[in-house]
């Protein structure tokens, strides 16, 4: 399989959020082992990245390297910060041109023709999505694939000859203010992984698990839920919507039942799930979160959720896992069988929590295997330059 990024490069891997920015530092060395170095919280990106102390301070740590092979930048925002629309498209070539080959700047002026078109539309409803004014929602990532001519998949149109080419056109926004944070790297001229975080993360999980496959991010008194399944038998869609369960309820009620605060009863369900209580104290425990536990199976029922289901979060499902229920299987996020899979040696510097490695590692493995970077796809994204001055 071919990798994005050599062996014994290092990287470092932004994760965007509402709550702030972190960065985890790692690497891969030459028998393929991934090497976590270190973990940054609460990043004021401008400041980071133009500190003149930052920059000696990278020089000293990674000496030769700094020079030779720099650090790549990985970088995934939150739902709430980007967000990527998917465009199915058909362009049909000019009737005389049909016997003749597609060359690349052919496929390009389509492209951008038709990027043009829907560019208002879609940025419209990325702005919805992520809470920002339509002025203020930036295009910063424009990707091509899926590729067909005529009924035929192929994996470039180019060289090929054909009536019509259709593809799949994702276009990822995000707000101004994410954009000026990384703003270097997005007018950069070398390679920059940005994308949606779930997208990111079912990309990696799709690696292992077959679609349908379902991410539920809690936040609040409910959660996201992130879909991504075949679309007509062919290639894998993200679809996003609302999902009624959190752990919040869950926390309120142990706290009304037990007269605790909420922290408190975060620290006891931690406890339970930890099978740190006795065996009568569980018993009564889980009998106290059964409701809770039940209306997460009717919202699953409700939705019609299929295939694997994981949950993004701090807290153990009130369940062990692997879980049957209701047509899904809940399971945590396979991140070993991944690396594995993958060919990757050990993961040596595991200091962090599975949940919060896993935060990391998934979007660095969908970078470092990413398929997209083909000639179109490069030439799309120096057309962006222009669009993000």
């Amino acid at each position: 399989m071919k990798a994005l990024f050599r062996p014994r490069e290092r990287f470092l891997v932004l994760e965007l959020a509402a709550s702030g920015v972190s960065g985890l530092f790692l690497s891969v060395d030459e028998e393929r082992n991934i090497v976590i170095e270190r973990l940054l919280e609460h990043l004021d990106l401008r400041k980071f990245f133009s500190s003149p102390v930052r920059r000696i301070a990278q020089q000293s740590w990674e000496g030769e390297y700094f020079f030779k092979d720099h650090r790549k930048v990985i970088a995934v925002a939150d739902a709430d910060l980007a967000t990527t629309i998917p465009v199915p498209l058909t362009l049909e070539r000019d009737p005389g041109a049909a016997d003749e080959q597609i060359f690349l700047s052919e496929l390009e002026n389509m492209i951008a023709q038709a990027m043009g078109k829907v560019f208002n539309q879609c940025r419209a409803e990325a702005a919805e999505r992520i809470h920002v004014d339509e002025l203020d929602t930036v295009l910063v990532g424009a990707k091509a694939k899926h590729f067909k001519v005529g009924r035929n998949s192929v994996v470039s149109p180019v060289g090929f000859t054909g009536k019509s080419i259709s593809l799949l056109l994702e276009m990822t926004f995000t707000g101004r203010g994410t954009f000026e944070g990384l703003q270097q790297f997005f007018n950069a001229p070398e390679e920059f992984f940005f994308a949606e975080a779930p997208q990111s993360r079912l990309l990696s999980l799709s690696r292992a698990r077959k679609a349908p496959i379902n991410l539920i991010a809690p936040s609040g008194d409910g959660s996201s839920l992130f879909v991504l399944e075949k679309a007509k038998d062919e290639y894998p869609v993200l679809y996003r919507e609302r999902f009624a369960w959190s752990f919040a309820p869950l926390f309120r009620r142990i706290a009304a039942a037990m007269g605790v605060s909420e922290p408190a009863a975060r620290g006891l369900y931690d406890l339970y799930t930890r099978g740190g209580m006795s065996e009568t104290a569980s018993r009564v425990f889980k009998k106290l979160i059964q409701p809770v536990t039940d209306e997460l199976f009717a919202q699953v029922e409700k939705g019609k959720l299929k295939g694997f289901v994981y949950v993004e979060s701090p807290h153990a499902l009130p369940f062990s896992l692997p879980h049957k229920a209701d047509g899904v299987v809940f399971e945590a996020l396979p991140l070993d069988e991944i690396l594995h899979d993958l060919g990757f040696a050990e993961l040596k510097g595991r200091s962090l929590p599975p949940y919060q490695l896993s935060h990391y590692l998934l979007p660095f493995i969908e970078a470092y295997f990413d398929k997209t970077r083909s000639d179109i796809n490069q030439k799309l994204r120096r057309r962006l330059h222009w669009l993000t001055q």
